[in-house]
Parts: C-alpha cells; structure tokens; sequence
C-alpha cells in the first residue's frame, strides 16, 4: 500500500478503482482473476450495466485485494449507515429531523 492512499474516498468506486489499479500496474481483468469472478460480470457491476451491482461484501473483498481498508470505499460506508437506519427508527426519525427542510 503507498502512503498516498488516505483512509477513505469520497468518490465512488467506478471513478477510484481504475486510479487505484493504475497506481498498482493491474488491469480490471487481473482483478477479477485475483478475486475469482468473471471479468465481464466485475467489468459490468463496476460501471452498473446490466443490472449489475458491486454488492458491499464484494466491494470489501475489491480492498483487502487491494491492500487498502475495508471501508475506503463510499459504497460500504453507505451500505452500513442504510442498513443502521432500518433497523432503528429511534436513529431514522432523529436524522430526518435534523435534514427535512
């Protein structure tokens, strides 16, 4: 891992993860080898054809093969706070009190 990775991303894993595999020299197809997964399913989830999507555990195992916490990406970070939000309506109302306008 380069130091010049921070801690999280706030772009979204189709517009960091070819900036993180240029920086490693891999290419989308050597990922997807690397994680046992079609390149053309990995291709399209990426870019979100064909009803495809990059479920949060997927994404989890996209950053431990690239080295780089579990929660870097914007996705699984999201996915917690939704899944938080269900099952709390206690944390929902709050929230939605603090945001409507």
């Amino acid at each position: 891992m380069t130091s010049s990775i921070p801690r999280y991303t706030t772009r979204p894993l189709a517009e960091e993860l070819p900036l993180l595999l240029a920086e490693r020299q891999l290419s989308l197809r050597s990922l997807a080898a690397r994680l046992e997964l079609d390149h053309g399913f990995l291709s399209r989830a990426v870019r979100g054809a064909g009803g495809k999507v990059l479920t949060p555990k997927l994404v989890r195992r996209i950053a431990a093969e690239l080295s780089i916490p579990p929660d870097y990406f914007v996705e699984v970070r999201e996915a917690l706070v939704i899944e938080k939000i269900r099952s709390d309506g206690e944390l929902r109302d709050r929230l939605y009190g603090d945001l409507k306008p």
